[in-house]
């Protein structure tokens, strides 16, 4: 493990300018405008998806993408001669939004569905909720109501942009549009953090833990987490030294939860997208379990780029996404369902030779999910959406 202290305390909101600014970006804009509309700037998907994607693009000389909320759509219905193309991102269903979206095509101007995951319609809500095992109803309506608003509003638009090629051909299926692929990368914020996160990694290494760390702690995890329970155990019951933390919060089983109590099991709260950063660094081994299912399957390999960027090794659940990015044993770790106590052994016993491994994955992410990288990638993307939908 590495003992890795935060060099200052981070922000929790996002970077994002005030409205005027933004509303001012716009309308003095002379480029082809592409505006990204969410109902909040939340630091998870519109992170990836907008926030990510806006400072990616801040200096290129062809496009300016810039982003409002439901909220303040009202103040752009004077301006509309100035979008170009709209990205609809991760947006549901409301009367001001369906509204706004109507007005937009009776001027002609496209819009974009961005969608990240497999939660857009309620035929794919039974298998993702027998998998969480939430069903009460509460959790039923939120899901099948926010899919169906979800839905609503994919069927007005004119195409998709999505995360991966599984996820691509759901939708290609179901709303019969065109549909662009864009994965999510690192932003400068991450990069910038990471590079100070590896220089303290220098210095602070203990072999006193092994520590495992398993970032995705929610209860709607807790069975992800289940396929890789019963190896956990066995290690933690065969090595003293092998810790496990777990960022967020987490119902446990019964062997877990004594686990927990004796204090193996380390549990740190959500944090800020940079101080997530840290809390990798700090563990010996990432671990990305799921489950072999649908929605799992159009998940995005987030999880590993954000472990490489602090030279943290991962081994994850070999479903495609993750078969696509991680070669196994070159710059990273891939494991069935059957075989996670003899990988994860296998790392713990061998962890001071898989420095090249380390390096790889790193390398990779540098290389494949950088910010500046993906420039000439989105430019791209908007150029083929425009001779395709305009």
């Amino acid at each position: 493990m590495y003992d890795l202290k935060y060099e200052k305390k981070f922000k929790t909101e996002l970077n994002i300018p005030d409205f005027f600014n933004r509303y001012s970006n716009l309308l003095n804009s002379e480029k082809i405008n592409i505006i990204i509309i969410k109902n909040e700037f939340d630091q998870s998907t519109f992170r990836y998806r907008a926030y990510n994607v806006i400072q990616t693009m801040k200096d290129n000389k062809k496009y300016n993408v810039n982003c409002f909320l439901y909220e303040e759509l009202n103040e752009l219905y004077s301006i509309l001669d100035k979008f170009d193309l709209v990205i609809l991102q991760r947006a549901f269903w409301s009367f001001e939004i369906e509204s706004f979206v109507t007005i937009l095509k009776e001027n002609n101007i496209k819009v974009i569905f961005d969608m990240d995951d497999l939660i857009y319609s309620p035929r794919y809500v039974p298998e993702y909720l027998n998998n969480v095992g939430r069903y009460n109803e509460d959790f039923l309506n939120l899901f099948f109501s926010y899919s169906k608003r979800l839905e609503l509003m994919a069927q007005m638009c004119d195409g998709f942009i999505v995360t991966t090629e599984n996820l691509s051909n759901y939708i290609k299926k179901d709303f019969n549009k065109p549909v662009w692929i864009f994965h999510n990368y690192l932003n400068l914020e991450q990069e910038k953090v990471s590079e100070k996160i590896i220089e303290l990694k220098k210095g602070s290494y203990s072999n006193e833990k092994f520590l495992i760390g398993y970032f995705s702690g929610s209860p709607s995890h807790k069975r992800d987490l289940e396929i890789a329970e019963s190896a956990l155990l066995k290690l933690m019951d065969k090595y003293d030294d092998i810790y496990l933390k777990i960022v967020g919060f987490m119902e446990f089983s019964k062997e877990l939860q004594k686990l927990k109590d004796d204090g193996r099991i380390l549990i740190s709260d959500l944090v800020s997208f940079e101080e997530l950063q840290y809390e990798i660094g700090k563990v010996d081994l990432n671990i990305v379990p799921l489950q072999k299912y649908k929605f799992n399957a159009c998940k995005s390999e987030l999880k590993y780029f954000e472990a490489s960027i602090v030279n943290t090794l991962t081994l994850a659940t070999d479903i495609v996404v993750y078969q696509n990015c991680i070669e196994d044993g070159v710059d990273g770790f891939l494991t069935d369902e059957s075989s996670w106590f003899e990988k994860i052994e296998y790392i713990y016993l061998n962890y001071q030779n898989l420095q090249d491994t380390v390096d790889n994955a790193r390398n990779k992410c540098l290389k494949e999910y950088g910010s500046k990288l993906q420039e000439n990638s989105l430019e791209k993307m908007y150029d083929e959406i425009f001779d395709t939908l305009i």
